[in-house]
């Protein structure tokens, strides 16, 4: 599908490819007793391609939601922070996923009802607009199922042809997939065409069992994986070549709500390497956004400028970060 010779003009800083539905949350209530919930959008490539929007690039998400009220209300708010959706895909089949939370001091109760994200289909104007992408994400958490399984393969495949910089975040949960093998060989075959693998210390501890982390950094090299960007909350992050790892620290925070974390930290890792900062200090800035939305209220929290960001957590310009 698309198998450009000649690659497409740039357009876009980021596409992200990937779940974007509607999370529903009550706050000072366990779940089974919450009555009042307020809707908000979540999924991470929503969010991912939102933060980065608000950093100040250029966007587009490629998701699947369901053609109903739900399904709109993620467009209209990906198009109030503009974030392209024009090839965003509508299932009549399947309505929009949804995400149940409360949180109840610092516990946190959650309840998926994955209706709608894994039927992504990817098309030529999926491709085309990746292609035209600076970096393009690829969500681990759509790799569970056919067919989004499928379209994060072939996206990130097309993309790689051209002069993308391709990303996969990998994603394993074991009440999802019941399956621990096929998970390892669809990771494995999926991330032959990524440049970076962008694990949790949690994603690799579900994925590998007990370990250390350069064990965790070995078996993601050992299935292909060229970079590995390990994030460790408080420790902060390893990023791998397969031969030399390098610590870069975590960005002192207070936690206040740490939805969404991650998918802030992405996007300040997008922005840095579009600004031709070197990968430990692109890792060190996304540290920066993301201790910025850790010590905020919210899954969706409003980012100033970069240089805003760096000089309040870091007292230096974002030039010399």
């Amino acid at each position: 599908m698309n198998d450009l010779r000649v690659p497409p003009p740039v357009i876009y800083d980021l596409t992200t490819v990937g779940e974007a539905f509607v999370e529903l949350r009550a706050e000072d209530s366990a779940l089974p007793e919450a009555t009042n919930f307020v809707k908000r959008i979540t999924g991470s490539a929503a969010l991912i391609a939102i933060y980065y929007s608000m950093l100040g690039g250029k966007t587009n998400c490629i998701a699947s939601v369901g053609a109903d009220a739900h399904g709109t209300f993620v467009q209209n708010t990906l198009r109030q922070h503009k974030v392209n959706v024009s090839t965003m895909q509508f299932s009549r089949e399947h309505q929009t996923s949804l995400l149940f939370t409360s949180r109840l001091g610092r516990i946190i109760q959650s309840a998926y009802y994955r209706l709608s994200e894994w039927q992504l289909h990817n098309t030529k104007e999926h491709v085309t607009l990746a292609q035209g992408s600076r970096i393009v994400h690829g969500s681990g958490f759509c790799l569970w199922k056919h067919p989004a399984r499928h379209s994060v393969f072939e996206i990130l495949r097309l993309s790689k042809k051209f002069d993308c910089t391709t990303v996969l975040q990998p994603f394993f949960e074991p009440a999802l997939w019941r399956n621990r093998n096929d998970a390892l060989t669809t990771i494995k075959k999926t991330l032959q065409f990524a440049d970076i693998l962008t694990p949790t210390i949690d994603d690799a501890e579900n994925l590998f069992g007990k370990a250390t982390r350069e064990d965790y950094l070995k078996n993601y090299h050992d299935m292909g994986a060229k970079t590995v960007i390990m994030t460790m909350g408080k420790q902060g992050a390893l990023v791998s070549d397969g031969n030399k790892v390098v610590r870069v620290p975590a960005v002192e925070a207070e936690v206040v709500d740490p939805s969404g974390v991650h998918d802030a930290w992405h996007a300040g890792l997008y922005y840095a390497i579009n600004n031709h900062k070197p990968l430990a200090n692109a890792t060190y800035f996304a540290n920066a956004v993301a201790a910025w939305v850790l010590s905020r209220e919210g899954a969706l929290v409003d980012l100033p400028a970069p240089g805003e960001i760096t000089q309040q957590l870091l007292e230096k310009a974002f030039e010399d970060v």
